[in-house]
């Protein structure tokens, strides 16, 4: 329970802050909710921790003086102490609830002239509050993780010979997960209504979510009701509003006209069909109609639990048994054939790849063979021609050289190369001179350029004028 549960004021006959209980086992610290059957506080026990006290209060026939609880008049002092006796035994039954989404009742106690519940403190938000103000917060999923657990909390309730008697969107409250938590059963109210002529007449039960049969008195109670109240819970979560009360749905096939309800199934997108499906189930008029305990709707909403039913049935069948084993056997072999394959496949691949990488490799060495050759035969060629351009310049200045002896030696009047003239008188003077010119030997040399090799100069010196 959660002190988010908000009512105006507290009622003049609730305890005040401070009172102790239990010789000060517990502190009350504030008031929280209160109703036909009793007041529910916030409070403190010994080690300081919260909880929340149920205070045994039928208003209709106690009164309080001081802090001390009574009946209202002599004669309903005995139903009164009856009450108080059957609410400390109920109390005593839902603390063996032991469920992680059940709200836990660690403690049982009579003070004041009544009895006292103390509860676990649960920090969140009650399933209605959360529906008005922020349905954004309850996706598709968080709706079918909540459904599930509150489910397997009912079937552990019910595992219990124990009913909740009044599950309801504000009697879920929500953590900060998400997680469900079921608090405030109403079978310690229904207990005492039966016991007691005055509390009779209080009806324990809650338009829209309560199914037909909670309104009748001495009608049959089974765990199908609190499965009706789980789907209207649902059903609100899901549509926004309740369905329509049980009892105008029973009135309207009375007179024999169509049910006023309008199932889920086929209308919401974003939820399977077999949740909707159970929803719906659960929320019929009459009780043998709807799913008859918690399992058998979790059977058909959870996968998981399907294939445990048919494991069970599968059991009881041999000839099933026999057939299901054979199409086991058939789908293994298949499964070993396909993963055979699929190593197959893969080596190969696997194969095929080290073939791609070494035919790569072996491309990229002859690449680069082929890049070293060039570069080898890129280096020679430059230094045959920086060897030729050596040579030709080492041509020319010997013939600038030889020109350069030529004409020192027809300044002294010799013939060059110690040749003699052959025909007439020697020339004389400047003309002779002239005559004896190398020039014209100078211009065919240039002409016959480029000179390859020392011993072609050698022949071209030896050249007769």
């Amino acid at each position: 329970m959660t002190a988010t549960l908000h009512v105006q004021g507290a009622p003049p006959d609730s305890l005040p802050p401070g009172t102790p209980l239990l010789q000060g086992q517990f502190i009350i610290d504030s008031f929280l909710n209160a109703g036909g059957f009793g007041i529910t506080y916030l409070a403190r026990n010994s080690l300081e921790r919260r909880v929340v006290l149920k205070e045994c209060y039928p208003s209709t026939m106690c009164c309080r003086s001081q802090a001390q609880v009574r009946a209202r008049t002599r004669g309903q002092q005995t139903e009164f102490d009856v009450v108080v006796r059957l609410f400390g035994e109920e109390a005593r039954r839902l603390a063996k609830l032991d469920h992680p989404n059940i709200v836990g009742v660690h403690d049982v106690f009579e003070d004041n002239g009544t009895a006292y519940m103390a509860l676990d403190y649960v920090e969140g938000r009650d399933l209605l509050d959360v529906i008005e103000t922020e349905p954004m917060r309850l996706e598709p999923a968080a709706i079918r993780a909540m459904t599930q657990k509150l489910l397997e909390a009912v079937a552990h309730v019910h595992s219990h010979d124990v009913l909740h008697r009044d599950i309801s969107p504000d009697n879920i409250l929500l953590d900060a997960e998400n997680g469900p938590i079921l608090i405030d059963f109403g079978a310690a109210r229904d207990t005492a209504r039966r016991a007691s002529r005055v509390l009779s007449a209080l009806q324990v039960v809650k338009d829209g979510y309560s199914p037909q049969e909670f309104y009748l008195a001495g009608a049959a109670q089974s765990p199908a009701g609190d499965l009706y109240s789980l789907a209207a819970t649902l059903y609100h979560v899901l549509t926004g509003e309740p369905p329509v009360y049980s009892h105008m749905r029973l009135a309207a096939l009375a007179e024999r006209k169509p049910d006023p309800y309008v199932p889920l199934a086929g209308r919401l997108p974003g939820y399977d069909g077999a949740f909707l499906v159970a929803i719906d189930k659960a929320l019929k008029v009459f009780a043998k109609d709807r799913l008859q305990s918690a399992e058998e709707w979790l059977e058909i909403i959870d996968v998981t639990a399907r294939r445990r039913a048919m494991t069970a049935q599968v059991t009881e069948d041999p000839a099933v048994a026999d057939r299901i084993r054979r199409l086991v056997e058939d789908t293994n072999a298949a499964v070993r054939i396909e993963q055979e394959r699929a190593a197959r496949e893969k080596a190969e691949k696997a194969r095929r790849e080290a073939e791609d990488a070494l035919a790569r490799e072996e491309a990229r060495e002859r690449r680069r063979a082929q890049a070293i050759w060039e570069a080898e035969e890129a280096e020679r060629a430059l230094r045959e021609t920086e060897e030729a351009e050596q040579r030709r310049i080492a041509a020319e200045a010997e013939v600038a050289r030889l020109e350069e002896e030529g004409v020192e030696g027809d300044e002294t009047g010799a013939a060059p190369h110690g040749d003699t003239a052959s025909e007439g008188p020697p020339a004389k003077g400047r003309a002779a001179r002239k005559a004896r010119s190398p020039g014209w030997f100078s211009r065919m040399w240039r002409g016959r350029r480029p000179v390859q090799s020392a011993e072609k100069i050698g022949q071209m010196e030896g050249y007769g004028a």
